[in-house]
């Protein structure tokens, strides 16, 4: 959720603009998140019948696959994108690359997207 505030006074020679956003989410932690009997995932991306995945090649790797037959079996499009993370990779072109993979996908403003893996990939995904 998305909370904008700013204000505008005018000064003796333009204006002062302050604002600021509040943003908050939530993070969920779930055992056999990918499991095909468990639909709790799956019921976050219902409405849209998509989903856009961001996640470490690494994490790709290992739960690729079983990400893609839980979608599946939910009758639910996925797109991954997948990147390397790493203190080097967090940058302005990793984000952009995220970005554009936003674009080419249709996302619209309250569609969730799903981040997987660590630290860095909330970092720059999140």
């Amino acid at each position: 959720m998305s909370d904008l505030k700013a204000s505008v006074v005018e000064t003796k020679n333009g204006f002062h603009v302050e604002g600021y956003e509040k943003i908050e989410y939530d993070f969920t932690f779930l055992d056999g998140i990918f499991n095909t009997e468990n639909g709790q995932l799956a019921k976050c991306y219902e409405r849209w019948g998509r989903a856009l995945a961001v996640m470490d090649l690494n994490i790709f790797n290992m739960y690729g696959e079983q990400m893609q037959k839980y979608f599946d079996h939910h009758g639910l499009e996925l797109r991954i994108h997948k990147t390397m993370i790493g203190e080097k990779a967090k940058s302005m072109d990793t984000l952009l690359s995220i970005v554009d993979s936003m674009t080419d996908f249709g996302i619209i403003r309250k569609e969730p997207v799903l981040v997987v893996g660590g630290g860095l990939v909330t970092d720059v995904a999140g």
